[in-house]
């Protein structure tokens, strides 16, 4: 059964893990991202050094964004710069409170 505990939460941006599934979701505002713990560092390897600027777009509107494409062609992930910055701080405190609590709980 599953028993999310709520890992990290910045501004929008909550993270929960179940040990029981080992499963990370990522909560933002109307985007639920789930990954197996393995999928989930997986991601922050891949992502962890990408500069804003050097992938700046533009939307319609002129808003500055980061689009981060997804393995689903369909599907991409905008990020405004402060959007960001929040997204990748509160994944990575949520991979050290993942580490924290398996020092706990072992």
């Amino acid at each position: 059964m599953c028993k999310p505990t709520v890992i990290t939460k910045k501004g929008d941006i909550s993270v929960t893990q179940c040990l029981n599934c080992k499963m990370v979701n990522v909560w933002n505002r109307s985007v639920l991202l789930s990954f197996s713990f393995e999928q989930f560092h997986a991601f922050i390897k891949a992502t962890q050094n990408l500069p804003f600027d050097e992938y700046l777009e533009h939307t319609p509107d002129g808003t500055e964004v980061v689009i981060l494409a997804t393995p689903y062609p369909d599907l991409s992930l905008v990020f405004t710069r402060v959007e960001w910055y929040e997204f990748f701080n509160s994944i990575n405190e949520a991979a050290f409170m993942q580490q924290v609590y398996q020092l706990v709980h072992n």
